[in-house]
Protein backbone atom coordinates (compact mmCIF):
# COMPACT_ATOMS: atom_id res chain seq x y z
CA UNK A 1 0.00 0.00 0.00
CA UNK A 2 2.86 2.22 0.70
CA UNK A 3 4.44 1.99 -2.65
CA UNK A 4 1.19 2.42 -4.63
CA UNK A 5 0.82 6.08 -3.18
CA UNK A 6 4.01 7.33 -4.44
CA UNK A 7 3.64 6.20 -7.83
CA UNK A 8 0.09 7.57 -7.97
CA UNK A 9 2.13 11.00 -6.80
CA UNK A 10 4.30 10.69 -9.81
CA UNK A 11 1.97 10.11 -12.48
CA UNK A 12 -0.20 12.73 -11.30
CA UNK A 13 2.59 14.78 -11.22
CA UNK A 14 3.77 13.82 -14.62
CA UNK A 15 0.41 14.82 -16.28
CA UNK A 16 0.23 18.50 -14.36
CA UNK A 17 3.70 18.68 -15.79
CA UNK A 18 2.90 18.07 -19.50
CA UNK A 19 -0.64 20.52 -19.16
CA UNK A 20 1.63 23.06 -18.28
CA UNK A 21 3.93 22.69 -20.63
CA UNK A 22 1.53 22.33 -23.38
CA UNK A 23 -0.83 25.30 -22.50
CA UNK A 24 2.75 27.69 -21.51
CA UNK A 25 3.94 26.55 -25.53
CA UNK A 26 -0.36 27.34 -27.00
CA UNK A 27 0.21 30.72 -25.55
CA UNK A 28 3.71 31.48 -26.62
CA UNK A 29 2.65 30.57 -30.21
CA UNK A 30 -0.30 32.94 -29.88
CA UNK A 31 1.69 35.70 -28.40
CA UNK A 32 4.60 35.01 -31.83
CA UNK A 33 2.11 35.34 -34.57
CA UNK A 34 0.82 38.03 -36.59
CA UNK A 35 -2.53 39.48 -35.68
CA UNK A 36 -4.93 39.13 -38.20
CA UNK A 37 -5.38 41.95 -40.85
CA UNK A 38 -8.26 44.61 -40.62
CA UNK A 39 -10.91 44.15 -43.28
CA UNK A 40 -10.44 46.37 -45.84
CA UNK A 41 -12.75 49.27 -45.73
CA UNK A 42 -15.26 50.20 -48.65
CA UNK A 43 -13.79 51.57 -51.79
CA UNK A 44 -14.41 55.66 -52.40
CA UNK A 45 -16.49 56.84 -55.19
CA UNK A 46 -13.08 57.75 -56.69
CA UNK A 47 -11.79 54.81 -56.96
CA UNK A 48 -14.41 52.88 -58.44
CA UNK A 49 -14.55 51.89 -62.01
CA UNK A 50 -16.86 53.72 -63.98
CA UNK A 51 -19.69 53.30 -66.65
CA UNK A 52 -19.35 52.73 -69.92
CA UNK A 53 -20.46 56.43 -71.38
CA UNK A 54 -23.77 56.05 -73.09
CA UNK A 55 -23.86 55.89 -76.90
CA UNK A 56 -25.08 59.69 -77.99
CA UNK A 57 -28.34 59.66 -80.17
CA UNK A 58 -28.24 61.37 -83.42
CA UNK A 59 -30.66 62.49 -86.28
CA UNK A 60 -30.62 60.81 -89.80
CA UNK A 61 -29.61 64.61 -90.86
CA UNK A 62 -26.93 65.32 -87.70
CA UNK A 63 -25.87 61.70 -89.32
CA UNK A 64 -25.58 62.49 -92.82
CA UNK A 65 -23.90 65.93 -91.89
CA UNK A 66 -20.67 64.26 -90.92
CA UNK A 67 -19.99 63.43 -94.74
CA UNK A 68 -19.00 66.83 -95.30
CA UNK A 69 -18.99 68.47 -98.05
CA UNK A 70 -19.26 64.70 -100.42
CA UNK A 71 -22.84 65.18 -99.66
CA UNK A 72 -23.10 68.02 -102.10
CA UNK A 73 -23.06 65.70 -105.12
CA UNK A 74 -24.92 62.51 -103.56
CA UNK A 75 -27.67 65.02 -103.01
CA UNK A 76 -27.47 66.86 -106.61
CA UNK A 77 -27.93 62.88 -107.65
CA UNK A 78 -31.00 61.78 -105.29
CA UNK A 79 -32.17 65.40 -107.01
CA UNK A 80 -32.06 64.41 -110.29
CA UNK A 81 -33.34 60.61 -109.92
CA UNK A 82 -36.52 62.08 -107.90
CA UNK A 83 -37.35 64.52 -110.65
CA UNK A 84 -36.94 61.81 -113.14
CA UNK A 85 -38.88 59.45 -111.82
CA UNK A 86 -41.64 61.99 -111.22
CA UNK A 87 -41.28 63.01 -115.01
CA UNK A 88 -41.46 59.30 -115.49
CA UNK A 89 -44.38 58.55 -113.75
CA UNK A 90 -46.56 61.16 -115.55
CA UNK A 91 -45.46 59.87 -119.18
CA UNK A 92 -46.09 56.15 -118.58
CA UNK A 93 -49.53 56.77 -117.30
CA UNK A 94 -51.79 54.25 -119.69
CA UNK A 95 -54.09 57.43 -119.86
CA UNK A 96 -51.29 58.84 -121.86
CA UNK A 97 -50.08 56.97 -123.81
CA UNK A 98 -53.35 55.21 -125.03
CA UNK A 99 -56.17 56.94 -124.30
CA UNK A 100 -59.05 55.17 -123.42
CA UNK A 101 -61.96 54.76 -126.69
CA UNK A 102 -59.38 56.25 -128.63
CA UNK A 103 -59.66 53.41 -131.20
CA UNK A 104 -63.41 52.89 -131.10
CA UNK A 105 -63.59 56.84 -132.07
CA UNK A 106 -60.87 56.33 -135.13
CA UNK A 107 -62.85 53.30 -135.85
CA UNK A 108 -65.96 55.34 -136.28
CA UNK A 109 -64.06 58.32 -138.21
CA UNK A 110 -62.56 56.10 -140.31
CA UNK A 111 -65.16 53.64 -142.24
CA UNK A 112 -64.23 52.82 -145.54
CA UNK A 113 -66.25 54.22 -148.30
CA UNK A 114 -67.94 56.22 -146.07
CA UNK A 115 -64.94 58.32 -144.06
CA UNK A 116 -61.90 59.65 -145.27
CA UNK A 117 -58.78 60.19 -144.44
CA UNK A 118 -58.65 63.66 -143.77
CA UNK A 119 -60.96 62.52 -140.76
CA UNK A 120 -58.95 60.19 -139.22
CA UNK A 121 -56.11 62.09 -139.73
CA UNK A 122 -57.71 65.36 -137.43
CA UNK A 123 -58.94 62.60 -134.90
CA UNK A 124 -55.40 61.89 -134.09
CA UNK A 125 -54.27 64.71 -134.07
CA UNK A 126 -56.36 65.79 -131.85
CA UNK A 127 -55.25 63.13 -129.71
CA UNK A 128 -51.64 64.27 -129.44
CA UNK A 129 -50.99 60.98 -127.56
CA UNK A 130 -47.85 58.32 -128.83
CA UNK A 131 -50.22 55.66 -129.90
CA UNK A 132 -51.85 58.11 -132.04
CA UNK A 133 -49.13 59.68 -133.79
CA UNK A 134 -48.06 56.12 -134.39
CA UNK A 135 -51.96 55.21 -136.47
CA UNK A 136 -51.84 58.77 -137.99
CA UNK A 137 -48.29 57.47 -139.53
CA UNK A 138 -50.38 54.52 -141.06
CA UNK A 139 -53.25 56.52 -141.99
CA UNK A 140 -51.39 59.45 -143.78
CA UNK A 141 -50.02 55.87 -146.20
CA UNK A 142 -53.80 54.26 -146.49
CA UNK A 143 -53.31 55.07 -150.55
CA UNK A 144 -50.42 52.78 -150.90
CA UNK A 145 -50.34 49.49 -150.75
CA UNK A 146 -50.48 47.00 -147.21
CA UNK A 147 -46.49 47.02 -146.65
CA UNK A 148 -46.24 50.71 -146.80
CA UNK A 149 -48.78 51.33 -144.39
CA UNK A 150 -47.37 48.65 -141.92
CA UNK A 151 -43.46 50.07 -142.63
CA UNK A 152 -44.76 53.74 -141.59
CA UNK A 153 -46.60 52.55 -138.61
CA UNK A 154 -43.14 50.63 -137.99
CA UNK A 155 -41.35 53.46 -137.91
CA UNK A 156 -43.34 55.71 -135.89
CA UNK A 157 -43.53 53.00 -133.27
CA UNK A 158 -39.71 53.09 -133.06
CA UNK A 159 -39.45 56.58 -132.78
CA UNK A 160 -42.33 56.42 -130.02
CA UNK A 161 -40.64 53.88 -128.00
CA UNK A 162 -37.51 55.68 -128.14
CA UNK A 163 -39.42 58.87 -126.41
CA UNK A 164 -41.00 56.50 -124.02
CA UNK A 165 -37.66 55.80 -122.70
CA UNK A 166 -36.50 58.96 -122.78
CA UNK A 167 -34.39 60.16 -119.34
CA UNK A 168 -34.22 56.18 -118.51
CA UNK A 169 -30.35 55.99 -119.05
CA UNK A 170 -30.07 58.88 -117.05
CA UNK A 171 -31.96 57.52 -114.24
CA UNK A 172 -29.45 54.63 -114.85
CA UNK A 173 -26.37 56.83 -114.49
CA UNK A 174 -27.77 58.12 -111.02
CA UNK A 175 -27.91 55.03 -109.38
CA UNK A 176 -24.58 53.66 -110.97
CA UNK A 177 -22.36 57.34 -109.43
CA UNK A 178 -24.12 57.99 -106.19
CA UNK A 179 -22.16 54.45 -104.83
CA UNK A 180 -19.36 55.75 -106.65
CA UNK A 181 -19.15 58.96 -104.97
CA UNK A 182 -19.98 57.65 -101.58
CA UNK A 183 -17.14 55.11 -101.78
CA UNK A 184 -15.07 57.73 -102.78
CA UNK A 185 -15.75 60.12 -99.73
CA UNK A 186 -15.11 56.75 -97.50
CA UNK A 187 -11.55 56.40 -99.07
CA UNK A 188 -11.20 60.00 -98.14
CA UNK A 189 -12.68 59.75 -94.99
CA UNK A 190 -10.42 56.74 -94.00
CA UNK A 191 -6.93 58.60 -95.79
CA UNK A 192 -7.47 61.54 -93.23
CA UNK A 193 -8.39 59.07 -89.99
CA UNK A 194 -5.45 57.02 -90.68
CA UNK A 195 -2.88 60.40 -91.34
CA UNK A 196 -4.47 61.63 -87.57
CA UNK A 197 -3.44 58.36 -86.60
CA UNK A 198 -0.12 58.31 -87.88
CA UNK A 199 0.40 61.61 -85.82
CA UNK A 200 -1.51 61.19 -82.61
CA UNK A 201 -0.08 57.35 -82.54
CA UNK A 202 -2.75 54.30 -82.88
CA UNK A 203 -2.78 54.26 -78.90
CA UNK A 204 -5.63 57.14 -79.67
CA UNK A 205 -8.53 54.36 -80.81
CA UNK A 206 -11.31 56.71 -80.07
CA UNK A 207 -9.92 59.02 -82.54
CA UNK A 208 -9.54 56.58 -85.42
CA UNK A 209 -12.48 54.88 -84.68
CA UNK A 210 -14.37 58.45 -85.20
CA UNK A 211 -12.88 59.00 -88.27
CA UNK A 212 -13.81 55.59 -89.52
CA UNK A 213 -17.12 55.77 -88.94
CA UNK A 214 -17.72 59.31 -90.22
CA UNK A 215 -15.83 58.24 -93.61
CA UNK A 216 -18.63 55.19 -93.83
CA UNK A 217 -21.25 58.09 -93.92
CA UNK A 218 -21.12 58.44 -97.91
CA UNK A 219 -21.30 55.34 -98.76
CA UNK A 220 -24.33 55.06 -96.48
CA UNK A 221 -26.10 58.48 -98.27
CA UNK A 222 -24.72 56.98 -101.80
CA UNK A 223 -26.61 53.31 -101.59
CA UNK A 224 -29.88 54.85 -99.93
CA UNK A 225 -29.90 56.95 -103.07
CA UNK A 226 -29.21 54.28 -105.51
CA UNK A 227 -31.22 51.68 -104.42
CA UNK A 228 -34.98 52.79 -104.86
CA UNK A 229 -33.32 54.93 -107.97
CA UNK A 230 -32.10 51.52 -109.62
CA UNK A 231 -35.62 49.94 -108.67
CA UNK A 232 -37.98 52.40 -110.47
CA UNK A 233 -35.42 51.97 -113.26
CA UNK A 234 -36.18 48.48 -113.92
CA UNK A 235 -39.68 49.17 -112.95
CA UNK A 236 -40.12 52.00 -115.81
CA UNK A 237 -38.02 49.17 -118.48
CA UNK A 238 -40.75 46.86 -117.53
CA UNK A 239 -43.52 49.21 -117.47
CA UNK A 240 -42.54 50.68 -121.32
CA UNK A 241 -42.58 46.65 -122.71
CA UNK A 242 -46.41 46.50 -121.66
CA UNK A 243 -47.29 49.75 -123.38
CA UNK A 244 -45.20 48.43 -126.35
CA UNK A 245 -47.14 45.43 -126.54
CA UNK A 246 -50.53 47.14 -125.98
CA UNK A 247 -49.58 49.69 -128.64
CA UNK A 248 -48.80 46.82 -131.33
CA UNK A 249 -52.09 45.17 -130.55
CA UNK A 250 -54.09 48.32 -130.77
CA UNK A 251 -51.92 49.19 -134.41
CA UNK A 252 -52.79 45.12 -135.72
CA UNK A 253 -56.80 45.68 -134.48
CA UNK A 254 -56.85 49.11 -136.87
CA UNK A 255 -55.17 47.57 -139.50
CA UNK A 256 -57.60 44.50 -139.74
CA UNK A 257 -60.33 46.57 -139.58
CA UNK A 258 -59.16 48.87 -142.58
CA UNK A 259 -58.58 45.20 -144.16
CA UNK A 260 -61.87 44.22 -143.65
CA UNK A 261 -63.39 47.58 -144.52
CA UNK A 262 -61.68 46.94 -148.21
CA UNK A 263 -62.54 43.59 -148.60
CA UNK A 264 -66.17 44.48 -147.80
CA UNK A 265 -66.22 47.30 -150.59
CA UNK A 266 -64.68 45.36 -152.93
CA UNK A 267 -67.93 42.83 -152.34
CA UNK A 268 -69.98 45.40 -152.67
CA UNK A 269 -68.58 47.06 -155.69
CA UNK A 270 -68.67 43.67 -157.02
CA UNK A 271 -72.40 42.53 -156.46
CA UNK A 272 -73.15 46.29 -157.87
CA UNK A 273 -71.40 45.69 -161.12
CA UNK A 274 -72.71 41.98 -161.67
CA UNK A 275 -76.43 43.07 -162.05
CA UNK A 276 -75.92 46.08 -164.00
CA UNK A 277 -74.01 43.65 -166.25
CA UNK A 278 -76.55 40.98 -166.08
CA UNK A 279 -79.42 43.44 -167.06
CA UNK A 280 -77.69 45.08 -170.08
CA UNK A 281 -79.16 43.31 -173.72
CA UNK A 282 -77.03 41.63 -175.85
CA UNK A 283 -75.29 43.24 -178.63
CA UNK A 284 -77.58 43.05 -181.94
CA UNK A 285 -75.72 41.48 -185.00
CA UNK A 286 -76.00 44.17 -187.82
CA UNK A 287 -77.16 42.43 -190.87
CA UNK A 288 -74.95 43.02 -194.10
CA UNK A 289 -76.22 43.34 -197.57
CA UNK A 290 -74.37 40.87 -199.94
Amino acid sequence: MTRTRPNRRAAAALVALIVAAVLSWSAAAQAQAPPAPAPPDPPAAADRPAAPPSVPQMSMLELLAKGRWFMLPIGLCSLIGLAIIIERLVGLRRRAVIPPRFLDGLKSVFRHGRGDRREALDHCRSSNSPIARVLAAGVAKLHRDEETVEQAIEDAGINEIAKLRRNLRMLYGVAAVSPMLGLLGTVWGMISAFQVASVQGLGRVAGLATGIYEALVTTFAGLIVAIPVLSFYYYFLGKVERIVWEMNDVSMDFLEHVLVGEDRADSATDSARAPDQADSPPPVAVPTNA
